[in-house]
């Protein structure tokens, strides 16, 4: 079964999605998740298409890995009603 453009897009799009949080969260395994996925889309596209789809992917990984990843925190920070510790003056 071959991809519609309009469903090409939209896994492309869903792809960008993953890479993102996979950035944020697991980068270890974002080139493997990548790898997998643009497979997938090229066995499902006619093979006109799988030149687009390479250089777009492509394009999303090097501008995903350009973007900051925010500090994680591994220590907790549990605040129980902080507001009911402070006295009210």
């Amino acid at each position: 079964m071959l991809f519609s453009a309009d469903t090409l897009e939209r896994e492309l799009s869903t792809l960008r999605g993953l890479l993102q949080m996979l950035h944020e969260d697991q980068p270890d395994v974002m080139e493997d998740v990548f790898e997998f996925h643009v497979t997938s889309l090229i066995t499902h596209t006619a093979p006109e298409h799988h030149p687009r789809i390479r250089t777009a992917a492509h394009d999303m990984l090097v501008a995903i890995r350009q973007q900051p990843t925010r500090a994680v925190s591994r220590s907790s920070d549990i605040q129980l009603m902080p507001e009911t510790l402070v006295p009210a003056m």
